[in-house]
């Protein structure tokens, strides 16, 4: 993530999102210098978010695109309250909050891999904490319009992802009131990563990430009843 606070970097993958780009047309659109913008390109190539590709159309010169893994990162950077704010944020609690983002990362193992929807994993790590009393799933909750809410889930969210250990997928889920939902997926990598961390796990823990399975598997209105009930002054203030 240290590479989106450099500079170009956050403007080559706002234009490649628009479209692939040959180098000289990519610098004409975000400036700077020759030497910076190819610094640039080699690291987001190595992150794995841009790749190069022959150009189907004549002078058929080679031109950059943005991979899935990049139009994830950039997309979620921006669904989460704008691009530039979101992704300086997500960079600095990101990296101070990789034991915190472990622990997500073995929740979503206990849960099979999968939660579906941005609301219910607010509140699934709600719940570890006060159900449970996991208090190294640490997020600060703050009352909000569906019930208790964190923003530095959605910030080690978006550092897994840029990492490859978690997949968002944007989808209707359970549109009650008209929310869309989000998907949140271990990928291949997240999940070997995932269950070295929960084999390690007391055996306490485990059993409380599987009691926790129950509130996975509520529809979610349901468990959006349970906690506005059981924790009215965090859920509305």
């Amino acid at each position: 993530m240290r590479v989106l606070r450099r500079s170009k970097a956050t403007e080559v993958l706002l234009e490649l999102l628009k479209g692939p780009k040959h180098v000289r047309e990519l610098q004409s659109k975000v400036g700077g210098s020759a030497s910076t913008l190819e610094l640039r390109i080699h690291e987001l190539l190595k992150e794995g978010w841009i790749r190069y590709e022959e150009s189907d159309v004549w002078p058929f010169r080679k031109v950059l695109r943005l991979t899935d893994r990049g139009a994830e990162v950039v997309k979620l950077l921006k669904l989460e309250g704008g691009f530039f704010g979101a992704a300086e944020r997500a960079i600095k609690k990101f990296a101070l909050s990789g034991d915190r983002a472990r622990r997500l990362l073995t929740l979503l193992h206990a849960m099979g891999g999968k939660v579906e929807g941005g609301i219910r994993l607010q509140k699934l790590l709600f719940l570890s904490k006060h159900e449970f009393g996991l208090n190294e799933f640490s997020y600060q909750f703050a009352p909000y319009a569906h019930g208790p809410f964190s923003e530095e889930v959605l910030d080690d969210v978006t550092g897994l992802v840029s990492m490859n250990l978690v997949k968002v997928e944007g989808k209707v889920v359970e549109a009650g009131d008209g929310v869309v939902e989000r998907s949140y997926r271990l990928t291949t990598k997240g999940e070997k990563a995932a269950k070295k961390i929960y084999d390690k796990l007391p055996g306490a823990t485990k059993r409380s990430l599987q009691s926790l399975k129950r509130f996975n598997e509520m529809k979610l209105v349901e468990l959006l009843r349970y906690v506005y009930s059981k924790y009215p002054k965090e859920s509305t203030g």
